[in-house]
């Protein structure tokens, strides 16, 4: 593996710098949140409009067992989602060792500061003795493990937020991805103090809290791992409780998170099996209850109606770098898209841009008319996704031949009189991909790279 699997979206949320267009001369203050961004009207924000406009928005894109071929092909392909029961049973320590250490300078070389506006270099020797990287043996036995609650993968072994500048509190470097309950994964390395393990989880690797994962025999995560009988999360946040009566609040889970059934309560409620911490640490697989609104029985039929509904489900949700504060960024909000019809994402937008069958091209040449005119004709709504460098969206069709999109972002970039400055939209948000037009990075359809429809891509000639 790559260095690029510390940093599954360091590419996906330089969003702050690439979607608001970071040209030379730009006013750095982010001016209020619009309602609606420029070009949207209100009715665009409701998934019944783009429905309603789709020509086959109740077509079957993909069965099943097609989506599980296209799975294997996008592990193939990306080489970004891990199948961790199948992971071998030793690692390299060296390696290992050597990718802790890249990190712990690639974050030294940056600048960062702390909350107090205090250089990061004044922390970073504490905490590589926390990391305890010499103590790593030359052959790492690994151990399976499930996440027992949601919680933060950081970069290093510490809860403390680094920042870009004492100015830019709103991303913390350090935040590398937020894993969900019941997410398997495995345990290579123990910090010094014993309160953070190192882990690789299906889609990124580094430091939890050691308190958030359970120790799980092979066995044990495989049965578990093959129950046919499911229900997946189809709201933005699933609650889960301890009791039928559902008053016992235990904790709640993101969209797309599968769960096994173990049985219906009535018409109103399920019995789903999840995994808990013991007191020595290991794995014990318990009872929890879900409301049958929040859930479905199986994957969702993978149907443009479907996608679209799903995305506007978050609508309005606030973005998260990383997964911060349990929301999501541009490319984990892709991800639980699709993650509710079994389709396995990757979690970083340049290794999703990647995925699937290509549906326009656009070379240097073409000028925002054209591609345009390209996009509009050849996208299909709901399963078709755009991405260019550190941002990826969800095409939503057009508007009297104008594309628009879903897409959590961050800000974008607007032109002055003789200046740029940036527009706060932190949320999931419909816009025109006219959006940062004018500006020196352009418009976001004059920068897409990738225009690829999530379906079986078209075997090479």
């Amino acid at each position: 593996m790559t260095d690029s699997r510390w940093l599954p979206f360091f590419w996906c949320m330089l969003m702050a710098l690439l979607v608001s267009g970071c040209p030379q001369k730009v006013v750095v203050d982010y001016h209020g949140s619009p309602a609606l961004a420029p070009g949207t009207r209100p009715e665009m924000n409701t998934a019944g409009f783009w429905i309603g406009r789709h020509a086959e928005a109740d077509r079957l894109v993909m069965t099943l067992d097609e989506i599980g071929a296209f799975n294997a092909y996008i592990k193939d392909k990306t080489r970004a989602v891990y199948d961790v029961p199948r992971f071998s049973s030793t690692r390299n320590g060296t390696t290992l060792q050597g990718s802790m250490r890249r990190m712990l300078a690639y974050v030294a070389s940056k600048n960062y500061v702390d909350a107090r506006g205090r250089p990061a270099g004044e922390s970073l020797g504490s905490l590589e003795a926390v990391m305890a990287i010499d103590a790593i043996p030359a052959t790492v036995r690994v151990h399976w493990a499930y996440v027992v609650r949601p919680c933060d993968q950081r970069i290093l072994p510490t809860e403390a937020p680094l920042y870009k500048s004492v100015t830019d509190t709103a991303i913390d470097r350090l935040q590398n991805n937020a894993l969900d309950l019941a997410t398997p994964v495995v345990v290579l390395h123990e910090s010094a103090d014993q309160a953070w393990f190192y882990i690789i989880a299906p889609y990124s690797d580094g430091w939890v809290r050691a308190d958030c994962v359970a120790l799980c025999p092979l066995e044990q995560m495989e049965r578990y791992e093959a129950c046919n009988s499911i229900v997946v999360a189809i709201s933005a946040r699933a609650d889960l409780f301890g009791d039928p009566l559902l008053r016992d609040h235990v904790t709640s889970m993101q969209m797309g998170t599968r769960l096994p059934l173990l049985q219906e309560m009535g018409e109103d409620r399920v019995q789903v099996l999840v995994p808990t911490r013991s007191e020595g640490g290991w794995c014990v697989f318990d009872a929890a209850y879900i409301s049958v609104s929040q859930v479905h029985h199986g994957y969702l039929p993978y149907t443009p109606r479907n996608a679209i509904t799903q995305a506007f489900r978050l609508l309005n949700t606030p973005y998260g770098w990383g997964g911060m504060y349990g929301e999501q960024d541009c490319s984990r909000f892709i991800q639980e898209i699709f993650a509710c019809f079994g389709i396995l994402m990757p979690r970083n937008s340049s290794q999703q841009g990647k995925v699937g069958s290509p549906v326009a091209s656009f070379g240097s040449t073409l000028d925002e008319d054209q591609r345009r005119k390209a996009l509009v004709s050849s996208a299909r709504g709901g399963v078709t996704t755009l991405q260019f460098p550190g941002h990826i969206m969800l095409y939503l069709g057009n508007m009297g031949g104008e594309p628009y999109a879903i897409h959590d972002l961050y800000a974008y970039t607007e032109p002055m009189s003789d200046d740029e400055r940036l527009i706060s939209i932190n949320r999931v948000a419909v816009t025109s991909l006219a959006l940062g037009g004018g500006t020196k990075k352009g418009s976001l359809l004059m920068r897409l790279v990738n225009v690829r429809e999530l379906s079986p891509e078209p075997a090479e000639k």
